[in-house]
């Protein structure tokens, strides 16, 4: 393998700490803006609505890790960041996002399927088609504007939930993040049924897996950014963009 393909793989794994979950897509960030907006309104959550802290039974390890990976964003990626938004304009980056977003249709194809949403495989479904047909392989969202094609996303972590298996302790993985254990078996299943897995030679999967990860982190660092300045604790506020983001997910 490469060096440059090395590199392209080491720094994409930076997404999963900015996306606030390990190897999701890129809407976390959506999680990320909201968690943002809460902490400039002075709202730290502590616990999960009910009264219960988060779990994180392992929070000395977890905040050490995190030190490290805050430490990789701030002197590894960002730098890197700087150039790849400076070579690719968001219009690109933009599109790069669709297409690897409407590549990953089967992973929530299978999950919705599996938890027997059928409104949202044919949602799904019908976004994929339009998509690729008329957005030129999924580089354009041409149903971005159409509400009723409009669906939460869904994978193997929701479709645990779905049949009752708890999610574990919180717990932050070095250089690719925030994550729990549920999440990391579900973030295994998904991989293999991403089109991506498909791909040969390695090196060739390696880049654009690492190319996918990247272009996601780049999307996600602004508002990483924001919720580190607003922060009066910068891990809580992450564990809870996590925690907030992943149970809404499940009730969706």
């Amino acid at each position: 393998m490469s060096k440059r393909i090395l590199i392209l793989v080491c720094v994409a794994l930076a997404v999963f700490m900015l996306q606030g979950c390990a190897g999701k897509k890129t809407a976390p960030s959506m999680a990320a803006d909201a968690s943002a907006q809460a902490v400039q309104n002075g709202d730290e959550y502590e616990d999960n609505g009910n009264g219960e802290p988060y779990p994180d039974s392992i929070e000395g390890f977890n905040r050490g890790v995190f030190s490290f990976n805050d430490g990789f964003i701030t002197y590894v990626f960002s730098p890197f960041d700087t150039f790849y938004t400076g070579f690719f304009p968001q219009d690109i980056r933009n599109g790069f996002g669709n297409f690897y977003r409407n590549l990953a249709y089967p992973v929530r194809l299978v999950n919705a399927l599996l938890q027997f949403k059928f409104d949202k495989m044919a949602k799904e479904t019908a976004s994929f088609a339009l998509n690729t047909v008329f957005g030129v392989g999924g580089l354009f969202n041409v149903t971005r504007n159409m509400p009723a094609l409009q669906a939460s996303p869904e994978d193997f972590s929701q479709t645990l939930a779905f049949y009752g298996l708890g999610e574990g302790t919180y717990v932050v993985l070095p250089i690719m993040g925030p994550s729990s254990v549920r999440d990391v078996f579900g973030t295994v299943a998904d991989s293999f049924l991403n089109p991506l897995s498909l791909v040969t030679p390695d090196s060739a999967r390696y880049a654009l897996v690492g190319h996918d990860k990247t272009n996601a982190a780049s999307a996600a660092l602004p508002a990483y950014k924001e919720i580190k300045k607003e922060s009066f604790d910068h891990y809580t506020s992450m564990k809870d963009v996590f925690f907030q983001y992943r149970r809404g997910l499940e009730k969706e």
